[in-house]
């Protein structure tokens, strides 16, 4: 090309002018980080558990292969599988993994404004393999509850040439699966990364209730409601009641995460040696993974015992895995009685302060130091504190989140019940 490199394409350029009639989904996907991945055939919606987030991630040969009309197609359709509650999975737990994948897809396919520019390599209810299949529109479970009968009179039933339904690629005649589903459900993950998971279908779930917010009120600072573009009403009652049924994170899990998103690198220069044809020696960096995390607590007559019992509790189990540096506060910070609480100790709830209370001297003793996560126990009867260097979040009761002195923006503020 005339000795110039060609620029890969990228989806975020394109999202306002495919998405400029659906403000749902241009709501939605500005919520959700978009990343280039050659190594998918196609697209799909993918849990990152380093960002512990879900994200869409698309091949750029592939989008950029598609018509604009597709191109808008194939992200409304990844964006109703984020919407309707796919990724958590949670009705269709008891099917195996690929009945449930194909009836999401069908349902998704065949809504009223999914049908006309569905392109030809997609499933859809009267096409291809699924030709005896008439009605369209309906919901997961109905095909999936379809598929699983048919099934057990025939298992060879709607199984096309690739595997079990799935194209993979992309292409056929209706009878493939094009997109990636390879992150929906919990599967077969160890604690700590079904934990994660859990923060990110919250995370999700979250960011679905603020897009339907502003498709129906407005954004809360004066601006008319978007309206739903081409969703039918029975979808937005759907993903209405989506939002509606949120679940409650345990709070202990969320720490977790929070500790996990925190970790650092702590790199070491290293020397090794070269093989025989590239004699010398070779530095390079060794890296090992640490959490350095500050846990300040509130020392303040207003907090109560029994807040501070349940954290040392928590505490107690974290330490099975990680060290924190604890620093007790009032209106100031204790220097004298801040310590390490190292890796697999185990140590008693106590109380050395009681005087008014100030969080920006915790957040300055923090800020002047190497942290990569800072958490503050307290009741929230404070004014608003300094800005903090690193990722902070708030751990209170239900007394403290009634009354609390001022919101925090952008950070997290964790309620036990």
């Amino acid at each position: 090309m005339n000795g110039m490199i060609e620029e890969k394409y990228r989806l975020d350029r394109d999202i306002y002018h495919l998405l400029k009639d659906e403000p749902f989904f241009a709501l939605l996907s500005r919520q959700l980080d978009k990343r280039a991945d050659e190594t998918i055939p196609t697209a799909g919606i993918k849990y990152n558990p380093e960002r512990i987030a879900y994200e869409l991630i698309y091949n750029p040969k592939f989008m950029q292969s598609l018509s604009d009309k597709h191109k808008k197609w194939v992200m409304m359709h990844e964006l109703y599988h984020a919407s309707l509650g796919h990724c958590q999975h949670r009705k269709l737990s008891d099917l195996n993994r690929q009945t449930a994948n194909v009836a999401m897809d069908l349902a998704i396919n065949s809504l009223s404004n999914m049908i006309d520019n569905a392109p030809e390599f997609v499933l859809m209810p009267g096409r291809g393999q699924f030709e005896d299949i008439t009605m369209m529109g309906m919901a997961t479970e109905w095909y999936a509850n379809h598929i699983k009968k048919e099934q057990e009179k025939d298992p060879d039933k709607y199984r096309g040439e690739g595997d079990d339904c799935e194209g993979g690629e992309g292409q056929g005649n209706g009878q493939g699966q094009f997109d990636d589903h390879s992150d929906f459900g919990q599967g077969d993950l160890t604690e700590e990364e079904a934990m994660g998971k859990q923060i990110a279908d919250k995370k999700l779930q979250d960011a679905i209730g603020k897009a339907v917010n502003e498709c129906d009120v407005g954004d809360g600072k004066g601006g008319e409601p978007k309206g739903w573009g081409t969703v039918s009403h029975k979808t937005i009652k759907e993903i209405r009641d989506a939002v509606k049924n949120a679940f409650k994170l345990d709070p202990k899990k969320v720490l977790a995460s929070f500790i996990k998103a925190s970790v650092a690198a702590d790199k070491k220069t290293s020397v090794t040696k070269r093989n025989r044809r590239l004699p010398g020696r070779k530095f390079g960096r060794r890296t090992q993974h640490r959490a350095n995390i500050a846990i300040s607590i509130d020392q303040s007559g207003s907090v109560s015992d029994e807040l501070l019992a349940r954290v040392f509790e928590w505490l107690n189990d974290f330490a099975k895995f990680a060290s924190f540096t604890v620093i007790p506060f009032d209106h100031r910070v204790f220097e004298e009685k801040v310590y390490v609480w190292k890796k697999g100790e185990k140590r008693k709830r106590e109380r050395v302060l009681c005087g008014g209370t100030d969080f920006s001297a915790p957040s300055a003793y923090v800020n002047k130091r190497s942290f990569d996560g800072h958490i503050i126990v307290t009741d929230m009867l404070a004014g608003k504190p300094i800005r903090s260097g690193c990722q902070r979040l708030w751990l209170t009761d239900k007394y403290g989140s009634r009354c609390p002195y001022f919101k925090p923006v952008g950070e997290r503020l964790l309620v036990l019940d």
